[in-house]
């Protein structure tokens, strides 16, 4: 048997054994759904002049034509065909600002328009086995140029699902939710940068009585995102409680939302979680994170430390932490 031929044997039994592990079809198709907009809308502070906004895919070549990557190769579709991620974030993202009852719209050609320039728009999926958890990391960097300088925006979402009957099963909890999420960060964190507009006190505090009444409930989690998209300080006392739930959603959706909210009193907090060795990587992940959005001086200069740790690492949690590194650190 030539060399040759036993290196297409060895392909061809690794992917067989690719599909046994995953427990789904190679280049499975993942159709994507148009995210439902949030329903409470900020209280208008100040007015504010109507903002127009461009979205520009400045990703690297090879990011652009990489949306996915992972353990199980996978097609996006949208309305039958390949996903196009870039112009479906604009005009979400857009959706979710207006729906929030923020005076944005799409530019068209040749508008003055704000620029929300697209460095990495990434998911990555992963498995162990076929009784293991379906996990995606989606991962969005963009940088928004106000009249202040240009800005940071990021999101970072990770969800998991173990298919019980078919692995259709994983496609909302693991792809669509995070993209829906990704879409009402990003909105959330241009309205800091472009407008300031907060949910009211009384939004909040009724967010925070549907959480404690029912945190079982399967979506309870978005409820605890929606704190963070609040941009009302007022919910910080009750994220730090739900920072230490055992529901593993809704805790990951508080301490990411602690950063969402420039928590800077909570550097402290979120810092021991993701120095906690016993910890699980995804708490860490969520608090490394959460360091970055409080982008401080204290947080940058803990992030690249963190960043100088990881350099030379290759194993699989070394990748994963230096790309929510890069979401902060590189350019």
């Amino acid at each position: 048997m030539s060399a040759f031929t036993r290196a297409r044997l060895a392909m061809s039994a690794m992917a067989t054994l690719l599909v046994l592990l995953s427990g789904c079809a190679l280049n499975m198709p993942v159709p994507v759904k148009d995210p439902a907009t949030s329903n409470l809308a900020y209280q208008q502070q100040t007015t504010s002049a109507a903002v127009q906004l461009t979205f520009q895919d400045e990703q690297a070549d090879g990011d652009k034509s990489k949306l996915l990557s992972g353990t199980i190769p996978m097609n996006m579709m949208y309305q039958g065909k390949s996903f196009d991620a870039v112009p479906w974030l604009a005009r979400h993202t857009v959706s979710e600002m207006t729906a929030r009852g923020l005076p944005v719209k799409l530019a068209s050609a040749g508008d003055s328009s704000t620029a929300v320039l697209i460095k990495r728009l990434h998911i990555e999926n992963h498995r162990v086995s076929g009784f293991s958890p379906f996990v995606t990391l989606t991962s969005l960097r963009a940088d928004v140029v106000t009249p202040q300088g240009t800005k940071r925006v990021t999101a970072y979402i990770k969800r998991g699902k173990v298919p019980v009957w078919s692995f259709d099963e994983i496609i909302d909890p693991t792809y669509n939710e995070p993209l829906a999420l990704a879409t009402k960060e990003l909105a959330a964190k241009l309205n800091q940068r472009l407008f300031g507009q907060v949910l009211s006190n009384d939004n909040v505090n009724q967010l925070i009585a549907k959480i404690n009444q029912d945190s079982v409930r399967g979506d309870a989690y978005m409820d605890v995102y929606q704190l963070g998209f609040s941009n009302n300080p007022t919910a910080i006392p009750e994220l730090v409680k739900l920072s230490t739930h055992t529901n593993e959603y809704i805790r990951l959706a508080a301490i990411s939302s602690l950063g969402i909210l420039q928590a800077n009193d909570q550097f402290d907090l979120l810092a021991k979680i993701y120095e906690t060795s016993s910890g699980l990587w995804q708490d860490r992940a969520m608090a490394l994170k959460a360091i970055g959005d409080l982008d401080t001086t204290q947080s940058r200069s803990y992030l690249q430390s963190q960043s100088a740790k990881y350099e030379s690492r290759k194993d699989k949690e070394a990748v994963w932490t230096k790309e929510i590194l890069s979401l902060y650190l590189q350019p």
